[in-house]
Parts: C-alpha cells; sequence; structure tokens
C-alpha cells in the first residue's frame, strides 16, 4: 500500500479556504499592494497585522503560482494528519519569519510572500508522513530542502523560481527552522508520554490529533 493510499482521506477545506484567501487577494488587489505587504517603517510605526498579511500577498502571478501549488500540496498532508496543526504551523512559521527579518535583516524593508512559512510546513509534513513512509526518504528530503537554501544564500538567487521581488534564502531559512523546532518539540513531547504514541487521540492543541472512529 501507497503512502497517499494509508492516508485517510478528508476534504483539506481549511487548505481551500487558505488558497482562495490568497487567489482573492491578488485578484482584488493584484501584486505586492502596498497596505499588506511587510514595511519595516509602517510596522514601526504600529501596523503590526502587516506582519501577518504580508504572508498572504504575493509579488506577481508567478511568486503566486508557486506558493499555491506548494501550499495546496503541504496543507492536504498535514490537515489529513491534525487539521489544527495547519495553521498553528502556519501562524508561528510565519511570525517566526518576520523575527528572522526584523532581527537578521534590518536592511530589508519591504517583503511579501509566503514561502517562508511553508519552509515551515515542509518539515510538519515530513513529520506528519513519518510513520507512514520510509524514513531515510523523509530524512533525504529534509536534508535537500535545507542545502537548496544554503546553495541559494550562497549564490544569492533562487534555484527554480524568478519572481519581480527577489528570493530571500535566510526568510527561507528562518521559516524552516520554525519547523525543525516543532519536530523536536514533538519529539520532547512524545517521550515525555511513553504510554501513548505519536498519533493518538489527545487534548494537545498542538501535537495531538483527534479520535479517528
Amino acid at each position: 500500500m501507497t503512502f497517499i493510499q494509508q492516508i485517510e482521506v478528508q476534504l483539506p477545506w481549511l487548505t481551500l479556504m487558505l488558497a482562495g484567501l490568497m487567489v482573492g487577494l491578488f485578484a482584488a488587489f493584484g501584486p505586492a499592494p502596498s497596505n499588506w505587504v511587510y514595511d519595516r517603517d509602517a510596522i514601526a510605526d504600529g501596523e503590526a497585522l502587516r506582519l501577518l498579511s504580508a504572508h498572504w500577498v504575493h509579488a506577481d502571478l508567478g511568486h503566486l503560482t508557486w506558493n499555491l501549488g506548494a501550499l495546496l500540496l503541504l496543507g492536504w498532508i498535514i490537515e489529513n494528519w491534525q487539521r489544527h496543526a495547519l495553521w498553528i504551523g502556519l501562524l508561528v512559521g510565519s511570525l517566526g519569519v518576520d523575527l528572522m527579518v526584523w532581527l537578521v535583516l534590518p536592511e530589508m524593508t519591504h517583503y511579501c510572500g509566503l514561502s517562508g512559512a511553508l519552509n515551515t510546513l515542509l518539515l510538519l509534513a515530513l513529520l506528519a508522513c513519518w510513520q507512514r513512509a520510509t524514513a531515510w526518504a523523509l530524512l533525504v528530503t529534509g536534508v535537500l530542502s535545507l542545502l537548496k537554501i544554503l546553495v541559494e544564500a550562497n549564490t544569492g538567487q533562487a534555484l527554480f523560481t524568478q519572481t519581480a521581488w527577489a528570493s530571500v534564502p535566510l526568510v527561507h531559512l528562518g521559516g524552516w527552522l520554525v519547523g525543525l523546532a516543532f519536530i523536536l518539540g514533538h519529539c520532547l513531547w512524545s517521550r515525555s508520554q511513553p504510554m501513548r504514541p505519536i498519533y493518538a487521540a489527545g487534548t494537545s492543541a498542538l501535537f495531538t490529533m483527534k479520535d479517528k472512529q
């Protein structure tokens, strides 16, 4: 039985809603609307909502298309594992990216796009697949994703995409590190509860999933 066949398929309504939000914002406001993007000066003046809105607007159609495809795939995997892990991962990943930009890249005054938080979702998706697929394949995927980020940081350009706003590998690294923190936290939590398997039902809003009848 393949990995895809092992997943209990349910309609990923949250993923579809978020994808619709991305498309709707692009259709309504166009590329990189000035009132929605990360603007360092505006945030310093109190426009804190930009820390969230910036991740849902995109620089051009290509930028939107790549991120939309990644969201649909990763969101589907995560939502069929633990629905709440999707919105928590997006929220914490987005804020982690914001923190990376604010502290490490003070020269970056503007930013938009979901790709940083998608790196958080990538590692969450690997965690979701851990007991359903070959472990070494997941490890290789995680390592390759990190190597891609490091190569892009070294060369100063994206390997696969060219968008109106240049790719920022350190933003992707910030999202990846948030995802790694999720995995480490999950492992620590699992070890603290030896009588309960990783995928058992529970009450934790972050690391457990609801009972499947």
